[in-house]
């Protein structure tokens, strides 16, 4: 045993998508969108949110967003948030 969680295992496995303001996260959303095959409108049935949202989302227009609707996007295209701690990564 390494004293490494498996959560972390799988999360650093995988492939992250930099979402530092709303317009790289409506970036992130469409590229995995794109990725999984999906519409706008299917994605948005899927998460149980207008069509409309997504595009405002897609386009990084969806100030003050709702992170319930944000989140139900991310689940709906079976990816989550992660938070990182930038200071840990900035150059010294």
């Amino acid at each position: 045993m390494t004293g490494v969680s498996p959560y972390i295992d799988t999360v650093s496995a995988s492939p992250i998508l930099n979402a530092r303001s709303l317009p790289r996260l409506g970036t992130a959303v469409k590229a995995l969108r794109l990725d999984r095959g999906l519409s706008q409108a299917e994605l948005a049935r899927a998460a149980g949110v207008s069509r409309q949202w997504v595009v405002s989302l897609e386009r990084g227009r969806t100030a003050g967003a709702e992170l319930g609707r944000v989140m139900a996007v991310l689940d709906a295209l079976d990816a989550s948030l992660a938070i990182r701690d930038d200071r840990e990564h900035a150059p010294q």
